[in-house]
């Protein structure tokens, strides 16, 4: 005699499978079977023993399972028979899963009705009374003022009114009949007895932010390019609008098949001519158009990719509970990781000068930037567990989750390195070298993290031959530009013979000048 029951799970799963699977073994293989199903929270929704050729000492059963899955429906079909072969390779049994196919994960929408208590039917006889009567009614049956405060959820009419009369415990009747009002553009349940579990129109309607994201990226591209050719501009921005606008539209017909043909196309294109508009703002409005497009496009689109991606990653993960215990507990340990990183900013900055960092004082406040700067670089890693979290949702990783492991430390590594390359380590290196050609010509280069170059006039206060000077020779008569000092030592850039002076402040008097090409007096 098998006993089979069928649980009801609280967790709310993405997708659900039925799948049917023919185990072979004895009763000691069937309890494991049934111990992994009740742990995964897979029910058991029938079992009969098979027949067939059987090994003596054996026994075969059929099965037929509800494989409940997170994740996508983009091969839920095919993760739900790897995850059964997983179990059946780990337990060591022979298992062979015969069928498997996808149910329906979208239950009914019951409608919400309100029940409000109707004005009494006046006899104004002019027009204009009417005409403002009904204004009137209209308002106050709109704004809620007549409302009983019954809310109820039905699927017709007539349900919603006998729930909407129905006596409640503690609660006084209406002191009058009431009418309905529904809100919501859902369709009418096929079986007024399921119960909803999930708000199918306001899922369905989150899949407008695709065509949101294309309409950010259009705008910004026409804001971008506006001026160096409009033909370039605005034709390609126009094809992906259309296409955008074109599934905005057909996002608002699945979602809400009762709207009619003008709320259609207001509801499809709502979403994507609004994120146009953010977009073209966002980078009309910047200082720069090229850094206002690089914030707009990669700042938003990419960040929005790579964050859905980490969260679909933590979604998955068994350890998503203690997360919001563990990271502040990592934000502890990262002033410890990234000083030594931040220092070397300045450091490779100071390198075009031939100047080592111990020679010029940085402020604690830059070295504090510095270091977020590369913690802000380093950020970019947070696109390998995106890749793993995108791996994941489309059941990529069951049978050979080795392979996006694998994938996901080489692409961390070489993301990462680039980011530190690019972004930081890079950009550095630039600025110092920019630095250098700019006080070739005369002019004074910008502050780069605490380095402050100033054109000054160096004066001995004592005889030039008694001065120590490292590096070269001191010349009264030609400006020098100062990078800055430590521990009583300044160091002066000297562009003409391209070297780095260091000279104590006790020996010098240091006048600021405005035009470097002019000798010092």
């Amino acid at each position: 005699m098998l006993e089979v029951v069928v649980t009801e799970s609280t967790r709310r799963w993405d997708q659900r499978a039925v799948a049917v699977v023919r185990l072979i073994g004895t009763s000691t293989d069937y309890e494991l079977f049934e111990a992994e199903l009740q742990a995964r929270d897979w029910p058991i929704l029938e079992c009969r023993p098979s027949s067939g050729a059987i090994l003596e000492g054996d026994t075969g059963w059929h099965f037929t399972i509800e494989v409940r899955l997170l994740g996508s429906a983009i091969r839920a079909a095919a993760g739900a028979r790897e995850h059964l072969e997983v179990v059946s390779d780990r337990l060591l049994l022979d298992l062979v899963v015969e069928a498997v196919q996808c149910v329906d994960r979208d239950p009914v929408y019951l409608p919400v009705w309100h029940a409000y208590i109707p004005l009494p039917a006046g006899s104004t006889a002019s027009r204009a009374g009417r005409l403002w009567g009904r204004a009137r009614a209209r308002s106050e049956i709109s704004l809620g003022s007549r409302d009983t405060g019954r809310q109820v959820r039905a699927g017709s009419e007539g349900e919603a009114l006998s729930l909407a009369a129905q006596p409640l415990p503690g609660v006084p009747g209406p002191s009058a009949p009431v009418v309905l009002r529904r809100i919501g553009y859902v369709g009418r349940p096929e079986s007024p007895v399921a119960w909803p579990r999930r708000r199918e129109p306001l899922r369905r309607m989150g899949m407008m932010r695709f065509p949101a994201l294309v309409g950010l990226v259009c705008g910004a591209w026409v804001a971008g390019l506006w001026g160096v050719g409009v033909l370039w501009a605005v034709l390609p921005a126009a094809v992906f609008l259309l296409g955008a606008a074109r599934a905005g539209w057909l996002i608002a017909r699945w979602a809400l098949p009762e709207l009619s043909g003008g709320q259609l196309l207001l509801a499809g294109l709502a979403g994507p001519m609004l994120a146009t508009a953010l977009g073209a703002f966002g980078v009309a409005s910047a200082p720069d158009r090229l850094i206002g497009f690089v914030l707009v496009v990669y700042g938003i689109a990419v960040s929005y990719v790579v964050m859905t991606g980490v969260w679909l990653w933590v979604r998955q993960s068994r350890w998503r509970l203690s997360l919001p215990w563990l990271f502040p507990a990592f934000l502890a340990f990262l002033p410890a990781v990234f000083p030594g990183l931040g220092l070397l900013v300045p450091t490779l900055y100071l390198r075009a000068f031939g100047v080592d960092l111990e020679d010029i004082e940085v402020s604690a406040v830059m070295r504090l930037l510095t270091t977020l700067k590369f913690a802000a670089a380093s950020l970019i890693w947070l696109v390998a567990p995106a890749l793993l979290g995108y791996m994941r949702h489309t059941h990529h990783m069951i049978s050979a989750r080795w392979i996006g492991y694998v994938a996901a430390s080489f692409v961390s590594a070489c993301v990462l390195l680039m980011a530190w390359l690019g972004l930081v380590i890079g950009p550095a290196m630039d600025a110092g070298q920019r630095a250098v050609a700019a006080s070739a010509v005369g002019r004074t280069p910008g502050h780069y993290y605490g380095i402050k170059p100033e054109w000054v006039c160096a004066t001995p206060v004592r005889d030039l031959a008694q001065v120590p000077v490292d590096g070269g020779t001191l010349a009264p008569s030609r400006p020098y530009l100062s990078l800055g000092d430590a521990g009583g030592i300044v160091v002066l850039w000297d562009p003409q013979g391209n070297a780095a002076l260091k000279v104590p402040l006790s020996a010098l008097r240091l006048v600021p000048v405005d035009d470097p090409r002019r000798p010092c007096p």
